[in-house]
């Protein structure tokens, strides 16, 4: 059974600045999703766990949509919400590193639907930084984002490109595209 909610998936290649807009919504107190796949390597990597997408991909993935779906669940069906990356990217990222197209993210992509319009960050060189989880380069995160934007189409999700404005213009740009409940 198809469930929709008006949760806004901001979403693009790694280091172009999805999780800044996400902190500086959750500081205005739009409900926000945390990055549960980067919260989960972080988690991981300090703990010594092997629950890392390296170590053991097939657990890493149940965990990470065992965490969106949550969250999913966890917004009233009356409200709106903003999430860094959605299921989606996960099917799109498993894609990216040669899995396939995993029957439970595919179907679970379908279940769980969120708002129409899709926030993208596109590449921007120029913000792009590397740290200990974030270890692919430029060219890599660019390839990812073009992996991400061709899932969400074809799931038929109205992508949204953000412009490479300051924060707040960004962070107003998407206030202003959605539509108000």
């Amino acid at each position: 059974m198809i469930q929709q909610k008006q949760i806004y998936i901001i979403t693009g290649g790694p280091g172009f600045g999805k999780t800044e807009l996400i902190n500086d919504l959750r500081k205005l107190g739009y409900l926000c999703s945390g990055e549960f796949a980067r919260d989960l390597i972080q988690s991981q990597q300090e703990s010594g766990g092997n629950i890392l997408p390296w170590k053991n991909p097939k657990l890493f993935q149940q965990e990470v949509l065992k965490r969106r779906i949550a969250f999913f669940d966890s917004v009233p069906g009356n409200s709106f919400a903003f999430a860094d990356r959605g299921i989606p990217d996960q099917l799109a990222f498993s894609r990216y590193k040669g899995f396939g197209t995993p029957e439970i993210l595919l179907e679970s992509s379908r279940i769980y639907r969120y708002a129409p319009q899709v926030f993208v960050t596109p590449p921007w060189s120029e913000i792009f930084e590397n740290d200990p989880i974030r270890t692919e380069s430029f060219d890599e995160a660019v390839k990812i984002h073009q992996a991400v934007l061709a899932t969400y189409t074809d799931l038929n999700y109205q992508v949204i490109e953000l412009p490479l404005l300051p924060l707040k213009n960004r962070v107003d740009f998407i206030l202003h595209a959605i539509p108000k409940i």
